[in-house]
């Protein structure tokens, strides 16, 4: 039996995080190769459960994604200035900041509310993917939300940014919802910014995954993604140019796969 595709990209990711580690100083070297033999054995134990349970469709893949998530962390360095110019400039052009003071108190409380949302997202959205579409199959769907992630994580050893919040005064709007993304932020986040955008790479992928359920739910996983994009790039977690390049990359592998 061939090994599923998001097996395979596991194994790969892991691997091109111990590979990219050599590069390190000692302390974050073996934190790295610690994530990555960890990721490994993970991906191994999630290969050796059989389909179609809850430790292989619903346990083993998050578990997966999260640790690759924290590895990936532990590879970035400094903050790349020309970068983060970069990413600003485009921000700016459109207004992002003057854009999300001007915004309505119910708009910024409900795009903040969207971003927060992306954490029970998947396991929604495989819930009413094995329920409501005609042709379920919770391997392709993580599948396509892994190799998506993991090809965002693995940009951060490339483009190492910090997130807009950290280079601007003050909260970009009022809202009391921000209180719990910043503390769910400090946490449990890396504490960097990624590029392309897990966020909106992951909303978008989530909803390209739904198109053949009932039209409501493609609505709905449609209007999620786009609002949590927005809630991303409004609420300064992410630059504009992150989240367009998440959408390029949910689109190609969605597309591919």
């Amino acid at each position: 039996m061939r090994p599923a595709p998001a097996l395979v990209a596991g194994v790969l990711f892991f691997v091109y995080c111990a590979a990219t580690a050599a590069a390190q100083g000692p302390r974050r070297r073996n934190r790295v190769l610690a994530g990555a033999a960890v990721g490994l054995l993970c991906v191994w134990a999630w290969a050796m459960v059989e389909p179609w349970t809850i430790p292989h469709d619903w346990l083993m893949p998050p578990i997966v994604l999260l640790v690759a998530y924290w590895t990936s962390g532990a590879l970035f360095t400094s903050p790349s200035r020309r970068w983060e110019a970069r990413l600003m400039a485009l921000d700016q052009a459109l207004d992002i900041r003057g854009r999300s003071a001007r915004a309505p108190r119910v708009v910024a409380e409900l795009l903040e509310i969207a971003y927060a949302g992306v954490y029970p997202l998947i396991p929604v959205a495989l819930a009413l993917h094995l329920t409501m579409t005609p042709r379920p199959d919770p391997d392709r769907f993580w599948t396509v939300i892994l190799i998506t992630d993991f090809i965002c994580f693995t940009m951060l050893p490339l483009i190492q940014t910090r997130p807009p919040r950290a280079l601007e005064d003050g909260a970009p709007w009022r809202s009391s919802v921000r209180r719990l993304n910043t503390a769910l932020l400090g946490a449990a986040s890396i504490g960097v910014n990624t590029f392309p955008s897990g966020h909106a790479a992951e909303a978008l992928a989530v909803a390209l995954l739904m198109l053949d359920a009932p039209m409501p739910v493609v609505s709905w996983m449609l209007l999620n993604a786009a609002a949590i994009a927005a809630g991303a790039v409004f609420g300064r977690y992410h630059y504009a140019a992150d989240a367009l390049a998440g959408y390029a990359v949910a689109l190609a592998v969605w597309w591919l796969l």
